[in-house]
């Protein structure tokens, strides 16, 4: 067998192949370990809540029902959030609220003024929401970002967890 392998190896475009072959299994394996333990996003009715965001407006997830909502959880202090959350101000500008609202619910902070902090250095341009313990569990959130799909009829669609383009975000949200 490792005659073979070897031998497949020996054309150059066969080696690329077998490496890209096996970095997409290994980034796989390691999506699937990384989410081992959250909600599961397989048709089950989503966690519904009702917080404030940073500028005194409520919003309740089953306010919604009818489009799709991306809800992306963060905390102020973790540097994967500060370098995945813009990728939401370029989904913002290329998808509308109609078609999909976006909510990052700020968890696992200090003090509003670490969110207020967060949110200006990036400029964000996404509601922000002040969350709290309830949803930590409601979701099952093991590290951040998390992020979830909602479809139209409130039902988990799609999760992740760690840093998304804005591609990656697109694509899971259609």
């Amino acid at each position: 067998m490792y005659k073979q392998y070897k031998k497949l190896r020996e054309n150059k475009y066969n080696a690329l192949l077998i490496d890209a072959f096996m970095i997409v299994l290994v980034l796989m394996a390691f999506s699937w370990w990384q989410n081992k333990g959250s909600l599961e996003a397989a048709g089950q009715p989503a966690p519904d809540f009702t917080l404030t965001s940073l500028n005194g407006e409520t919003h309740r997830l089953s306010d919604y029902r009818g489009r799709q909502v991306l809800v992306y959880f963060f905390a102020p202090w973790c540097h994967i959030c500060r370098a995945s959350a813009p990728n939401l101000n370029d989904l913002r500008a290329a998808r509308s609220e109609e078609e999909l609202m976006i909510f990052m619910i700020a968890q696992s902070y200090e003090s509003i003024a670490a969110v207020e902090d967060f949110v200006a250095d990036l400029n964000l341009k996404v509601p922000v929401l002040i969350g709290h313990r309830q949803q930590m569990d409601d979701y099952q959130i093991k590290g951040f970002p998390s992020y979830y799909v909602v479809n139209e009829d409130g039902e988990l669609a799609a999760r992740s967890i760690g840093y998304s383009t804005e591609l990656g975000m697109r694509l899971r949200t259609r």
